[in-house]
């Protein structure tokens, strides 16, 4: 299989979602990928496009010329030897015009297995063998295969008969997901299997027989008797130890349904059960028991329900536990404590619009501190007020409100009260002051201001004094 199309099966056996561009001077190809199933194939060649299939099959409608183009697209994909493809994750279909992979694959061509291969299911090709358009009857065994009956026994009790058993059967050899039990190697080195026979002759590689399909010349990596572990482990062995989280371990998706899940594990569970390796080296040994280990771990959590949901929504999802969210909140408490008195700073040298951003970050940041949300609505009144009345009221309210919400605020209480004095409302801003005292009777805010309304007082009762005895003073 040439690099552009073994790179497509790996998505989608690993039920992989996002883009692979690509790309060859100016041809280029970009196949959407989700959740392991193709959604769109897009294409610049011409000999690709909706226009030439109409002109090779006319009278077709729309939903077929759709299919016939991706069908080309499909079959470009497995005879180009050059290129490069770039895997972009993530990334999304413009829109949705799904194409049949396995379709695609087994118009090139493939070649029967030998009539002697014993067909064994192996992950992760398990889990996308069971998102094929066949009936359940038959997918359920293909998926069952254990390595333990010929090929043609295989087909000769397949459900719904060997003609559909055996078109899956070459696509699923081709890909990987099922595999002779008789051959050890990439290479297909024999060794003799308890109930199999003593393999006598040779079997070309499938991956050869698909070059000769389709033209790829690009030549293989063959495991050697210099890569005892390679050899013997696979591709199954690199997958795992690099997989980036327990559903790659298990060659499945987080969006697969546990029955798949759980067939992917026990087919690798098979694989890799230490009877298999008892005749190997200590290395393969004890590489065998690693990735043993590690699926063994992977099926402790997305076996079990509750643990897989935690484990979806942790590792895949970004959320954080309890735990976490609690020390974020701490920090996000600590940071915000720390910058509101930065603030408060700027609000007493009378930079009023800085102490306001800042208090407005402080309360979206931790809403519950009501303190950052009363001098958050105070600064907005303050800025509006006289020019903006709706915005002045509302910041009012704010204040208002997070001083409802605490018996103890003593500093919101003081900013009412200011309020207050800013609509001349003396009365109701002496009682606020007042109020902050009783919570707090060393509030230095408070003090200041009911010493700054009686000094205002007392001078206006000297004005006014001042006023009626110049009006009825004696006349000279």
């Amino acid at each position: 299989m040439n690099p552009l199309a073994a790179k497509l099966a790996e998505c989608l056996l690993t039920g992989a979602t996002g883009a692979l561009d690509w790309t060859d001077g100016k041809r280029r190809r970009l196949i959407f990928v989700e959740g392991g199933a193709i959604t769109l194939v897009q294409s610049n060649l011409k000999s690709e496009s909706i226009d030439r299939a109409r002109e090779q099959n006319p009278g077709l409608d729309d939903a077929q010329l759709l299919a016939a183009a991706g069908r080309a697209r499909m079959a470009g994909i497995f005879k180009e030897t050059t290129g490069e493809a770039k895997w972009v994750e993530g990334q999304a279909a413009p829109r949705r015009e799904p194409v049949d992979f396995a379709d695609g694959l087994f118009t090139t061509g493939l070649p029967r297995p030998p009539v002697t291969s014993y067909p064994r299911s192996q992950a992760p090709g398990c889990n996308w063998l069971a998102r094929q358009p066949m009936s359940p009857e038959l997918s359920s065994y293909l998926l069952d295969l254990d390595g333990t009956r010929t090929l043609d026994e295989v087909l000769e009790f397949a459900p719904g008969g060997p003609a559909a058993a055996e078109r899956w059967i070459r696509i699923g050899f081709a890909l990987g997901a099922l595999a002779d039990a008789g051959i050890e190697t990439s290479v297909y080195e024999v060794r003799t299997v308890t109930k199999k026979r003593a393999w006598s002759g040779g079997v070309d590689d499938i991956a050869a027989m698909i070059a000769d399909a389709t033209g790829d010349t690009t030549p293989r990596h063959l495991a050697t008797a210099t890569q005892p572990v390679a050899a013997r482990l696979g591709p199954v062995h690199a997958r795992i130890m690099g997989a980036a989280d327990h559903f790659g371990v298990l060659g499945v998706s987080w969006q697969d349904p546990p029955e798949t899940i759980r067939r992917s594990y026990f087919t690798l569970a098979r694989e890799l059960h230490p009877d298999r390796f008892v005749e190997d080296s200590a290395e393969v040994q004890s590489s065998a028991a690693e990735i043993f280990d590690h699926a063994r771990a992977a099926w402790e959590v997305l076996g079990d329900e509750k643990k897989r949901e935690a484990y979806i929504a942790r590792v895949i999802r970004g959320e954080k536990t309890e735990e976490e969210q609690a020390m974020d909140k701490v920090r996000a408490i600590l940071d915000s404590e720390s910058e509101f008195k930065r603030g408060l700073a700027d609000y007493y040298a009378g930079r009023l619009a800085q102490a306001h951003d800042i208090f407005t970050r402080c309360a979206e940041r931790v809403p519950e501190e009501l303190e950052f949300a009363a001098y958050a609505g105070y600064t907005t009144f303050k800025i509006h007020h006289g020019k903006d009345e709706a915005k002045a009221e509302a910041g009012a309210k704010r204040l208002f409100d997070a001083v409802q919400g605490s018996e103890r605020l003593d500093s919101g209480w003081v900013l009412i009260g200011l309020v207050h004095r800013a609509k001349s409302n003396d009365k109701a801003a002496r009682d606020a002051f007042v109020t902050a005292l009783k919570i707090k009777p060393a509030n230095p805010d408070a003090m200041r201001e009911l010493k700054r309304m009686e000094k205002e007082k007392e001078a206006k009762q000297e004005d006014d004094a001042s006023f009626i005895s110049r009006l009825f003073g004696k006349k000279k």
